[in-house]
């Protein structure tokens, strides 16, 4: 902890270079099912209600189910393009976990798909996706690290133009994005409003993640520099076809620590804090976060899922328990899963509606199959 003196400085130095203090909140999560009295009300803004997702199961929310992805694993995250067809990201399974597989398919069929590979990227925990007029750019951890099961702690966050049939590593990816401090780092966009948020996990402080909120278009417009990375990864071997490799590489970026945050929020403890997130998005002043594990095809078990809401200072604004997910009869009867398994992965928002992302799956196979709920939040 800073003493006050060092906090004070910190505060005038700011004021010098004509930069306002960051702001930076402990949060520590209230237990699940607390909510709000009223729907969440920005000034002079419309009135949302994220109490939705807490409605019992019933078909108008099923926005999909039923597809899947490339492989048999589960998807990590997705984003939708407002035409008919979705992205979805996935680890790959069994002798090539070091590939992240990018996916772009129609919403519900599983015809056409075409495929791009990410590989040593990370563990994919949050994507997002930028259309320009010329192609669509996928946001996604990058420069990640084996770790004895999987690739994960990603350091920096790769912009990439996805190519069908492409193949890119983190060193052949050309625009990436640095937070110094963080390991394990996710985008998610607000293209709306000019944001890019980041979360990730604190290289420093144990148990602590922090969510930082960026202008997008300052982020982009940051010049290009060498950068050495602060963790030491390990990638290749295997079926990779690069020799294994332990480095600490030294990457060209654009530093966004050298930018002022919109937002700096600390998170210590909880699963806000200690990495056991689902997804993230930002929504203008809004961070929604998704929790949740699945039942691990116990039927005694349901899953479970929550989303918490929060304001830009780190203020919780409400933590909703997901009703979709609770009832094994329910989903069985929709077809959606006949043992209770739905692992939370993803939530994103379209033209005022929250969509959220689950991995789900059938006994009579190991395939993880994608749904995705759909909630109107505008009031």
């Amino acid at each position: 902890m800073r003493s006050r003196v060092a906090y004070l400085f910190a505060i005038l130095l700011a004021c010098a270079c004509g930069k306002e203090p960051e702001y930076i909140a402990p949060v520590l999560p209230p237990d699940p099912g607390t909510t709000p009295e009223t729907p969440v009300t920005p000034p002079g803004d419309a009135v949302y209600d994220f109490s939705v997702v807490e409605n019992k199961l019933d078909k108008s929310l099923v926005f999909t189910s039923g597809t899947m992805l490339r492989y048999y694993s589960v998807m990590q995250s997705f984003a939708l393009r407002g035409d008919g067809y979705m992205y979805g990201i996935q680890v790959g399974t069994s002798t090539n976990k070091y590939l992240l597989n990018v996916t772009r398919k129609w919403v519900s069929s599983d015809s056409g798909k075409l495929y791009m590979q990410l590989p040593f990227a990370g563990h994919g925990g949050n994507m997002d996706l930028e259309m320009t007029a010329s192609r669509d750019y996928i946001w996604v951890g990058s420069y990640g690290s084996w770790n004895g099961t999987k690739y994960t702690n990603s350091q920096t966050i790769a912009r990439v133009p996805f190519t069908s049939g492409g193949k890119l590593t983190p060193w052949q990816c050309t625009e990436q994005y640095w937070v110094p401090g963080l390991r394990n780092v996710s985008p998610a966009l607000d293209l709306k409003n000019d944001r890019l948020l980041v979360w990730g996990l604190s290289n420093s402080e144990s148990d602590t993640g922090y969510f930082k909120v960026y202008s997008l278009s300052d982020a982009k417009a940051l010049p290009v520099s060498e950068i050495k990375l602060e963790r030491a990864l390990t990638y290749g071997g295997g079926e990779s076809g690069f020799p294994e490799t332990t480095e600490t590489p030294v990457v060209n970026a654009r530093n966004l620590g050298s930018l002022t945050p919109l937002a700096n929020i600390r998170l210590n403890g909880g699963d806000l804090g200690n990495g056991s997130h689902q997804g993230f998005a930002l929504f203008g002043d809004y961070i929604l976060h998704l929790s949740g594990s699945g039942n691990d095809d116990n039927p005694s078990l349901p899953s479970s899922s929550t989303l918490t809401v929060l304001d830009l200072s780190g203020k919780i604004l409400g933590r909703y328990n997901v009703g979709a997910v609770s009832s094994k009869e329910d989903l069985a009867a929709l077809g959606i899963t006949d043992t209770g398994f739905m692992e939370a992965e993803g939530v994103k928002v379209y033209d005022e509606c929250l969509y959220l992302g689950y991995a789900t799956k059938h006994s009579s196979d190991d395939k993880r199959m994608v749904t995705i709920f759909k909630y109107t939040i505008k009031q």
